[in-house]
């Protein structure tokens, strides 16, 4: 995909200066300065936000309503807890202020149709900043598609990875939206553990979700824990894209580390070549074990990875990452490049150069993904139908949830935006 530099860079307001702005975007955006100027920070957190404002040079605001009030932006990145995005959305949004949430984009499917109802009725982009589509693996996946080489890809099989929004992402973005669901779970009493500060945990759920699409494809996905913990095989996983002469394998290459997070992980590409016309059928029949196995280069500059390619006899398989940032360093090279591109694709769908690629209409379709399988495991693995029936009945868990931690409707924008969201 081609991101063109706009002819003047959006101003945005960074609505968020915790712990994954800081450790993330703060570092990232100065390498986007050509699509995105940062002109305000906003965060009750004063201490934080001074922090951010003071490295972009931009104004600092305890509020958004008195960011909004001075009509300092032109659009808004929220890096807050999921909560807080509805309101946070539909406000900028009937104010006329373009808005990118973070994922997961909302909580209700209620919250999402508002925030798109209210975005058109004021002529804005809303979208969700999803990052995992545009990873190293699934960009050489996606161009592997187009090109053919191993045949039509009508199957993914993902295990260790992740599910949930942004798994469900990834599979939008490869088959399109998914015409049904299918999930089962499994739970199991574990020693209680805390994964970070404010996540505790006591027990385990195992998940198996199934999707399909309009044009037979598949998706099976399953995992047990998000991040490797209790020595399960540490993300990101294993994975295939399965198509009709060969298969595209992500794999993590230090399994038995059972460290959390992520860990090392290569891509292989297994190709059946021709095998000339059947004696008995005579018809045309491919090799049935893979007898072209090549291994994906995946190469980066020690910031950034910069491209995935695989030399094959039907020809080469590339794709080049355009983003590059010296300011964000992590084991795994291609996540900065993730998040760019997302910043930049809301910036020019923003500034009408191109419209981004995956809208709103996407957005809503992960959560209504997550919703359906928490319905289908409920019901012992019913195929659920999307769009869903029913989406208050589907909302109504969650809306619950909601509704006791905060005592708030979580409809009701004003009191959402109330709530001290802050975290350890």
């Amino acid at each position: 995909m081609d991101y063109p530099k706009p002819d003047k860079p959006v101003a945005i307001a960074l609505v968020g200066t915790g712990n994954r702005s800081q450790a993330i975007y703060q570092p990232l955006l100065p390498a986007l300065r050509e699509w995105v100027e940062v002109v305000a920070c906003v965060d009750p957190v004063r201490e934080n936000c001074d922090q951010a404002a003071a490295a972009f040079g931009a104004r600092a605001y305890y509020d958004v309503r008195a960011m909004v009030a001075d009509g300092i932006a032109e659009a808004a990145l929220v890096v807050t807890p999921v909560p807080s995005h509805y309101a946070y959305s539909v406000y900028l949004s009937d104010r006329g202020i373009h808005n990118q949430c973070e994922t997961t984009w909302c909580s209700l499917l209620a919250q999402a149709r508002e925030m798109i109802r209210v975005a058109r009725a004021n002529d804005v982009v809303v979208r969700v900043a999803e990052n995992f589509f545009r990873f190293a693996c699934d960009r050489f996946a996606q161009t592997l598609k187009d090109h053919g080489a191993i045949g039509r890809i009508g199957r993914i099989f993902s295990y260790a990875d992740h599910t949930g929004y942004h798994n469900n992402s990834r599979w939008v973005r490869f088959f399109g939206h998914p015409m049904w669901v299918q999930a089962i779970g499994h739970s199991m009493e574990t020693p209680s553990f805390r994964s970070m500060p404010h996540r505790f945990h006591s027990g385990e759920h195992f998940k198996a979700h199934y999707f399909g699409f309009a044009g037979g494809e598949m998706v099976a996905d399953q995992y047990a824990n998000g991040k490797g913990f209790l020595g399960r095989h540490p993300r990101p996983g294993y994975t295939e894209w399965q198509g009709e002469r060969g298969t595209l394998i992500y794999r993590a290459t230090a399994p038995a580390r059972g460290t959390g997070g992520f860990t090392p992980a290569t891509m292989q590409l297994r190709r059946c070549s021709d095998a000339g016309v059947d004696a008995e059928h005579g018809v045309p029949v491919i090799q049935s074990i893979a007898d072209e196995v090549v291994d994906v280069v995946s190469e980066d500059d020690g910031h950034s990875w910069t491209r995935s390619y695989a030399n094959t006899s039907a020809g080469r398989v590339e794709y080049v990452n355009p983003f590059r940032s010296d300011a964000y360093v992590q084991a795994r090279k291609d996540y900065g490049a993730s998040l760019m591109s997302h910043i930049a694709d809301f910036a020019l769908d923003v500034r009408g150069v191109q419209k981004g690629e995956f809208d709103e209409e996407d957005a809503l379709m992960s959560l209504a993904m997550s919703l359906a399988c928490t319905l289908s495991e409920s019901e012992e693995g019913r195929r659920i139908a999307l769009p869903l029936a029913d989406e208050d009945a589907a909302d109504a868990p969650a809306r619950q949830s909601l509704q006791s931690e905060y005592g708030i409707d979580p409809m009701d924008v004003e009191g959402m935006m109330s709530v001290n969201y802050a975290r350890p």
